[in-house]
């Protein structure tokens, strides 16, 4: 089989996608194609080293245009070279610091003082608006267990998965949504196609702790007939979209997450994470949320 061919721009990445690793071939970098989206969808790691570098950067551009133009910079150095002195010269421009111990000397010095506070001015505004995107923008933080199980319950087999709510607030009116991604064959094309997965209960009205969402798998199911082997020809991949109001944010907040075919446990249960102390009082043991045992599901536990 021939592979695929290099295209001639020649743009190349590797992109992730839950846990699949994908090459992609003559798509430009999202980066490059857009800077906005991906500042603010970084990580907080990654944003702070991207700024410094562009603060950096821009104070190294400016203290070489110092630097050919010497005597357009005139005061107390004491001792610091050439460069270090033009850079942390417009270190203080940039911040509009002005401690006056350097200071420009003539009409090309000032002219360029100028631009470059005209620069920092705008990199404070978008700073300032990208923290803002990025610390005002809804999230979700839910709890997706890291395998789905299929296992039998009132009389017929269930895929299942887990959700927790990890913030202490409610989510009202929590909806879910299943979906099988499977590779199918229609003629002489392999394509690969959706199938929505009606689950027994699609809504939470209010999601505080734990959800347990089933799928029942009967003679109408995309699943129905499917076993471990099949779904691993059909590269079968599980997707789950997550939606509900925030009630302390005030704010629709949405979450997703996928299993490959290799993440669903087949004719497994979900161990019990409910029990209850003493005095009566429910205990929710999150540290076995992901675990799973190959036996019947004998009590579903009730969501929280």
């Amino acid at each position: 089989m021939r592979g695929p061919q290099r295209p001639r721009g020649g743009f190349e990445a590797e992109t992730r996608r839950d846990d699949r690793h994908i090459h992609t071939l003559g798509r430009r970098s999202r980066f490059s194609t857009d800077i906005y989206h991906s500042l603010v969808g970084m990580s907080w790691p990654r944003f702070f080293l991207t700024f410094a570098l562009v603060f950096a950067g821009i104070n190294a551009i400016f203290a070489g245009l110092y630097m050919l133009a010497p005597g357009e910079l005139a005061g107390k150095t004491e001792g610091l070279p050439t460069f270090a002195r033009d850079f942390f010269f417009s270190v203080h421009t940039l911040a509009t610091v002005g401690y006056g111990n350097v200071v420009p000397s003539s009409l090309l010095g000032n002219l360029l003082v100028t631009v470059e506070i005209g620069c920092g001015i705008l990199l404070i505004a978008v700073t300032s608006g990208l923290m803002f995107a990025r610390f005002s923008r809804p999230s979700a933080r839910i709890l997706f267990s890291r395998v789905a199980v299929i296992t039998e319950f009132d009389g017929a087999p269930h895929l299942m998965f887990r959700a927790a709510n990890l913030r202490r607030n409610y989510v009202l009116e929590a909806g879910a949504r299943l979906s099988v991604i499977r590779q199918e064959v229609h003629g002489s094309q392999v394509i690969r196609r959706y199938h929505d997965l009606p689950l027994v209960r699609a809504r939470n009205p209010v999601f505080s702790l734990s959800w347990l969402v089933m799928h029942r798998i009967d003679e109408t199911s995309p699943l129905f007939g499917l076993d471990a082997a099949q779904a691993e020809a059909d590269d079968v991949e599980l997707v789950v979209v997550m939606s509900g109001f925030d009630m302390t944010m005030a704010q629709d907040i949405h979450a997703r997450n996928s299993w490959t075919h290799d993440a669903i446990r087949w004719g497994h249960a979900f161990v019990d994470i409910v029990s209850f102390e003493s005095g009566g009082r429910r205990v929710l043991d999150y540290t076995r949320f992901h675990d799973s045992a190959p036996e019947a599901l004998r009590d579903v536990p009730p969501e929280a």
